[in-house]
């Protein structure tokens, strides 16, 4: 526990100013999801099925999008054809050196030849990884920003998932509260949009203090997680036990 007086400390989120002396309040703080993930490909192809509709829930591994790959697998067909082709010719060419009918220059070339054709093959078969879109995590959708049958933009994501599992609480500190703070250390987060309070404690403090603002950025995690918890929420953080910061 940390000594001293039950003093509260107050500052609200960036933007406005910290309380003045005489006049705590508590601090303000966000809950954000540990894992969270936007997708996009890098490849201009069609949607075949989505299988989840924004705010769905789905578990890891779970088949999330699936695109029209029938030409690139042709093309992975073709080129595991031209590799494996290329890998016998290489074969052959060792086979006649042994026996003294080709020399070591062409042996060398057959080999080039065929580690070039597969590694043709092997980039196209990364590729075929883009066909569909598999869930890292359990959680929801966020924002879907596409259709069955559309083409999504390449290189901009179009979907984006959250994990409910896990949950942090960013907080903005008084600099001065670094005296007394601790990862460790417990507090209290009153949640505004449900009213229950949760056990909490620091995770991580900031490494740089805000110059202007005077304050500092910590990391907190819930002890205590009774009643729906929801990325984006908002409330009070209370450290019960801060010696001499307002």
């Amino acid at each position: 526990m940390l000594a001293c007086s039950a003093v509260a400390f107050g500052i609200t989120m960036p933007g406005a100013t910290i309380a003045q002396s005489g006049s705590p309040s508590p601090v303000r703080g966000v809950v954000r999801a540990v894992a969270q993930a936007s997708i996009g490909i890098d490849l201009p192809l069609r949607v075949t099925r989505l299988y989840f509709r924004e705010a769905d829930s789905f578990r890891k591994g779970d088949v999330l999008v699936t695109f029209d790959c029938k030409r690139m697998q042709a093309e992975h067909a073709a080129a595991a054809a031209t590799s494996r082709e290329m890998k016998l010719g290489f074969e052959s060419q060792k086979y006649l050196e042994a026996r003294g009918a080709v020399g070591k220059l062409e042996v060398e070339i057959s080999k080039a030849r065929a580690e070039k054709a597969a590694a043709e093959a092997e980039a196209i078969a990364s590729r075929l990884d883009q066909c569909s879109i598999v869930a890292p995590f359990d959680g929801r959708i966020t924002d879907l920003r596409i259709n069955e049958h559309e083409v999504p933009p390449t290189g901009q994501a179009f979907i984006s998932l959250v994990d409910e599992s896990r949950f942090e609480i960013d907080v903005i500190l008084p600099s001065q509260a670094v005296r007394n703070l601790d990862p460790g250390a417990p507090f209290q987060f009153r949640i505004d949009e449900t009213g229950i309070t949760h056990d909490a404690k620091l995770l991580r403090i900031g490494a740089v203090i805000d110059p202007v603002s005077q304050s500092i950025r910590a990391i907190g995690t819930f002890v205590s997680t009774g009643g729906r918890i929801i990325a984006g929420m908002s409330g009070s953080a209370h450290f019960a036990e801060v010696e001499g910061v307002r």
